[in-house]
């Protein structure tokens, strides 16, 4: 199974941080650079994203990606102030650096209200100095930045004051949230001098959902039993069968061993956790509803070869999104994100770059957008298909 980032929301200081260049970062006050946007999304037709056409209007900018989860999170309420301020004289742009079609494709099952602009050079974002997303700023009638802020602090209060032409009324902002992508755990520093020659701790947590690989170190904090079994026996959660009651209760568990000797790190906790659980695993055949992925007869599949040298992909709630990903990638990711055992019967053969949007709380909906975004369907069968069963007797 291959190792994910994992993304979580941190306070991180911004104060001090220059634009790549060497100028300082804009502050309020500043008059707002020039917008560079590779495409402009949503707008009128000969619609411009220029100051001087943007004049006598609020304009609020907000920074953000798909894949950032805050980013995702602030959108309904953006929404509805968009929504609300539909005829008055506020423009809100949101920016990202990410390419059109990834863009699109997102926008076609997640409607973002206003305009969207792409910068694939991330160049205002850069000109304000910004080392994380989401952000918000805001500018002025005169074109002037009057306010950075999170998305989730713009209220309807602050934009009426930017249309009466006042200053905004807020205290400054030294600290922001943000999404960071978490480096792979290290050992601590008084650790490293002395590794152990085997290490194994399993003990009660808060439910959480992290877990991380750092050469002979692994580290699960606050899973659920099934999870556990999943990523220390290479497993996807959909092949995994718990055979009877199993304890509710969340987990961490660290496990540390010489590099050297890292490839028996994962039996080493395929026994602990037998010992401490007092846990049966065996395999088995059984019947079970699946999903095949096939190319419809006559239709044109709609993915895009990838000339990139790097493979990474990132799978969440309701997106899978990916570069250089072969469709053997893109069916475990699949599998993951939908938690249902996905076979692949395409014979496609390749690397893509790959990004599928649906609506997770519509069941539905995978099936319509997989053939709407890709070209590819998906039909629900009935298969014998190798699980992994586990079973704790005395429980």
């Amino acid at each position: 199974m291959k190792a994910k980032s994992i993304l979580i929301v941190l306070p991180l200081l911004v104060a001090g941080v220059y634009a790549q260049d060497g100028r300082p970062p804009m502050k309020v006050g500043d008059p707002a650079s020039p917008l560079h946007l590779e495409a402009l999304l949503q707008a009128p037709v000969n619609s411009q994203a220029t100051w001087d056409a943007l004049k006598g209007n609020v304009v609020v900018l907000e920074f953000w990606a798909t894949w950032c989860g805050p980013c995702r999170a602030a959108l309904p309420h953006l929404n509805e102030l968009a929504v609300q301020y539909k005829n008055k004289p506020v423009r809100f742009i949101s920016i990202t650096a990410e390419e059109e079609w990834k863009v699109k494709a997102y926008l076609s099952v997640n409607p973002i209200a206003g305009w969207i602009g792409i910068d694939r050079e991330n160049s205002l974002y850069r000109d304000f100095g910004f080392a994380t997303i989401p952000q918000t700023v805001l500018v002025d009638l005169n074109g002037r930045v009057a306010a950075l802020l999170q998305p989730l602090q713009l209220t309807n209060v602050i934009l009426d004051q930017l249309l009466a032409g006042k200053a905004v009324s807020m205290p400054a902002l030294g600290v922001t949230e943000a999404v960071v992508a978490v480096p792979e755990a290290l050992p601590k520093a008084q650790d490293q001098a002395v590794t152990p020659l085997l290490e194994i701790a399993i003990r009660p947590a808060k439910p959480s959902v992290s877990m991380s690989w750092n050469r002979g170190t692994f580290k699960a904090k606050g899973m659920a039993l099934k999870n556990l079994v999943s990523y220390v026996y290479s497993v996807s959660q959909a092949r995994v069968v718990a055979v009877g009651p199993v304890p509710e209760d969340a987990y961490e568990v660290t496990a540390r061993m010489p590099d050297e000797r890292k490839e028996q790190l994962l039996p080493m906790l395929q026994q602990a956790m037998a010992a401490a659980f007092g846990m049966k695993t065996w395999r088995e055949k059984r019947e079970m509803d699946v999903l095949v992925l096939r190319v419809p007869a006559g239709h044109q599949v709609m993915l895009r070869p990838s000339g990139k040298t790097n493979s990474n992909w990132m799978t969440d709630d309701g997106q899978i999104s990916g570069s250089t990903m072969t469709i053997e990638d893109f069916r475990m990711s699949l599998e993951g994100g939908l938690l249902r055992v996905v076979l692949d019967e395409t014979g496609l053969q390749g690397a893509y770059d790959i990004a599928l949007y649906w609506n997770p709380k519509d069941e539905e909906s995978i099936f319509r957008e997989i053939g709407k975004q890709l070209g590819l369907k998906l039909k629900k069968e009935r298969r014998s298909i190798e699980v992994l069963c586990f079973e704790i007797p005395n429980l």
